[in-house]
């Protein structure tokens, strides 16, 4: 094109001067108008092309732009993601300057999918990011790193200001968010970890997840920064999950059964199975592992498998005894929960009317109206229903006439120490008689002298359990106690004892 040009500019110098003036240029200039003709049609050409490019260039500028905010950018909140979160943290490491990165997590987000659905999840989402991206200075990186966790890369700040931020952050974020004609509420922990140039990309975001995972063990809607003992902590934790999730495949947990007596008439009427874990170290109870199982998801599967194991042994005892299984808080976020236990029913061939599902006030902190739905699923069933720890938890008197109770079972600390506390005692003769009203009978938990099973003989209560009966034992200590040579063997003379600290001898009834 720039030649046409020259060339146009050579030729029309000696053509249209001639031309303007009106002299006839001879013939042999013929071959000159051909010339300036086609150098205008190539320097149209030449323009038409440039222009073409020009506008593909753009095109191609205008599409890598968006790929590189496709690949950098959350879609739903408009944030960064991990990875253009991964590259500022990169340039904050490579220029040394200072920095924090806070990690937030919302808590409870997944109720909110699960009662609104997913549109007003994902609404609620975007509003939250408007709230981080007005609270954060201008030229943080505020990013979305996974389904409800977000990250901001603070440059320049010092650790006040930075938890300044994070406090304001937890203040805004705890007034409901309006969605529609929705008022969603969530809380959110806050982690905070100074950047320390010495590591990776990687480390600066395990470091401050470490102190999210410490906010939210401390509580929930607060904040924690990290320190090497959180570091030391959570490998702990991590192999303990570990440990767990490998003693769930290889067996490990495993039921131990703890008797329940009448007391009116001192028969045994069944069996309480508790987890137990038989370790590489030794046998564990469940404060050595439930925290952690529930934490990490884990609680599910273990107590599906001892379940399974306890309605496996307990089918070819006598008809007549039942078998109360603890079923966490944790696991009704599942609205699979019902089938999950009848999966087990079927499996085990277990009669349902046998089985008492234990829940605790816990329990009524998660989805209420899935809490009652799975447990409406189960009583039609047949299967029984026991409030444990009664006493301990919330607002427990106005939940009674909601929920399908069959048996309300009270917490040890009220049993162990009623004989000894006029309050106490007066607490569970409370229990008792609501009891009786309400028709609902009344099991003691922690029974461990004359005294006590005297007691709440008097008050009515109808079952106990505790070590005045026995501790809890394997398997083979209750088909001994029970006099069972093996599995579906008929009983014999009974054994009376079952297990340590056992002094009182209950009956057990013969035949069906």
């Amino acid at each position: 094109t720039m030649a046409a040009i020259l060339l146009f500019v050579g030729l029309g110098s000696q053509i249209l001067p001639p031309a303007i003036a009106g002299v006839e240029l001879p013939a042999s200039a013929g071959s000159l108008k051909m010339a300036f003709i086609l150098n205008i049609a190539i320097i149209l050409f030449g323009w038409r092309r440039s222009k073409d490019l020009r506008e593909a260039l753009e095109a191609h500028e205008l599409a890598e732009r968006a790929a590189h905010r496709n690949a950098n950018t959350d879609h739903i909140t408009g944030l960064a993601n991990r990875r253009e979160l991964l590259r500022s943290l990169s340039e904050v490491l490579e220029s040394r300057r200072p920095g924090v990165l806070l990690m937030l997590d919302l808590d409870h987000f997944k109720r909110v999918n699960d009662l609104h659905g997913h549109l007003v999840g994902d609404q609620l989402l975007k509003a939250i990011a408007e709230t981080l991206r007005g609270a954060a200075p201008p030229d943080a990186c505020c990013a979305r790193i996974g389904g409800d966790e977000f990250a901001i890369l603070l440059e320049g700040i010092s650790n006040e200001g930075a938890e300044d931020l994070g406090k304001l952050i937890l203040a805004r974020l705890s007034t409901p968010f309006r969605i529609g004609n929705i008022d969603a509420q969530v809380s959110s922990s806050i982690g905070l970890a100074a950047i320390d140039h010495a590591g990776s990309e990687e480390s600066a975001l395990h470091r401050s997840d470490v102190s999210l995972y410490a906010a939210k063990s401390a509580g929930r809607n607060c904040l924690a920064w990290f320190d090497e003992k959180m570091e030391l902590e959570l490998s702990t934790r991590l192999k303990l999950e570990e440990d767990i999730r490998h003693g769930i495949e290889a067996g490990q947990f495993v039921p131990f059964f703890q008797p329940m007596i009448d007391l009116a008439s001192k028969e045994l009427v069944g069996f309480e199975a508790l987890a137990r874990w038989r370790s590489p170290t030794g046998l564990l109870e469940p404060e050595s592992f439930l925290e952690a199982a529930e934490k990490t998801g884990l609680i599910g599967p273990l107590s599906m498998s001892v379940m399974e194991q306890a309605l496996t042994e307990a089918k070819s005892w006598p008809a007549h005894l039942k078998i109360a299984v603890n079923v966490s808080p944790i696991q009704f976020r599942d609205p699979t929960l019902a089938a999950q236990i009848v999966k087990v029913l079927a499996a085990t061939g277990f009669p349902a009317s046998r089985l008492e599902i234990e829940i605790t006030e816990g329990s009524l902190l998660e989805d209420r109206d899935q809490v009652t739905t799975i447990l409406q699923s189960l009583k039609n069933l047949g299967i029984s229903i026991s409030l444990d720890d009664f006493g301990t938890g919330y607002a427990s008197l106005s939940q009674l006439h909601t929920l399908p109770v069959d048996r309300i079972k009270i917490d040890r600390g009220f049993i162990n120490t009623m004989v000894k506390s006029e309050r106490t005692a007066a607490i569970v003769n409370t229990i008792a008689s609501l009891g009786h009203k309400l028709n609902v009978p009344i099991t003691a938990e922690g029974v461990e002298t004359e005294s006590i099973r005297g007691e709440l003989s008097k008050l009515g209560c109808t079952e106990a359990q505790g070590w005045l009966f026995g501790r809890a034992g394997s398997a083979d200590s209750v088909r001994t106690f029970l006099g069972l040579k093996e599995k579906g063997s008929s009983p014999t003379a009974p054994t009376p004892l079952l297990g340590d600290g056992h002094r009182f001898t209950p009956r057990i009834r013969r035949g069906g």
